[in-house]
């Protein structure tokens, strides 16, 4: 109201508490509304990140699946590289022992063409051969012994080999005859053949005893037989 030239101003409450009403009832709209479209995009970025969850789950499963192939080729390609390089030794191997079996054939066709057509060689009875290899066994030694007769084929050469092996004992020169160092000294080497004929085994040797030469004398024995032969060899070192 108005009193001469004064104005009175009248204080009503209820204006100020709607408008505080209304502020909140904002204020609460515009909290809802931030907190839909937060939820919205935290939502959407759960979702994305499942989403990228799964495709590197799906990516791990296949590496892992690749590795397992590439593991087994890996495998397959050492095995077969070890079958390869077993092949490759066992052929260098069958292929060596072919060589030297080869080379024991070329020998004998040697031998059997020594035989055959001696060519400039005097007729007769002769030792084609004579080895000695010690065994492992201290004081055993093999002996291998071919005799044959040349040009001479039509008819029978028999007689005794006797051997003799010389050397020192405690410093001493010794003979030492073979029969007393066989193993079956019980029975003399005889020979009875008109191309060749072989003889093998083994003799001892005494601890003390030192070997330095070995002699084999061919006796042969009948009427008309070829003169005795006689060699002398080093024994082997």
């Amino acid at each position: 109201m108005e009193t001469g030239n004064r104005k009175i101003l009248v204080y009503q409450p209820i204006y100020v508490w709607l408008g505080l009403a209304v502020t909140l009832a904002l204020l609460a709209t515009a909290a809802y509304l931030l907190f839909e479209r937060g939820k919205f995009h935290a939502g959407s970025g759960l979702e994305k990140l499942a989403r990228q969850r799964n495709e590197l789950e799906g990516r791990v499963a296949e590496l892992h699946k690749e590795n397992l192939r590439l593991r087994e080729q890996l495998a397959v390609a050492q095995r077969s590289s070890e079958i390869d390089r077993r092949a490759s030794l066992e052929v260098r191997r069958e292929f060596s022992s072919l060589q030297d079996e080869l080379l024991e054939l070329r020998k004998e066709v040697d031998f059997y063409r020594g035989i055959v057509s001696p060519g400039d060689t005097q007729p007769g009875l002769r030792i084609q051969r004579f080895q000695l290899e010690p065994s492992a066994e201290s004081g055993r030694v093999f002996y291998a012994l071919t005799l044959t007769q040349v040009k001479r084929n039509e008819r029978y050469v028999r007689g005794v080999v006797e051997m003799e092996v010389e050397g020192l004992e405690d410093g001493t020169p010794k003979v030492l005859v073979f029969r007393n160092l066989a193993e079956d000294n019980t029975r003399a080497l005889k020979y009875k053949f008109r191309y060749f004929q072989n003889f093998e085994g083994d003799i001892w040797i005494p601890p003390q005893f030192e070997p330095k030469k070995v002699r084999v004398l061919l006796k042969p024995e009948g009427k008309g037989q070829p003169p005795r032969v006689e060699k002398l060899m080093d024994w082997p070192t």
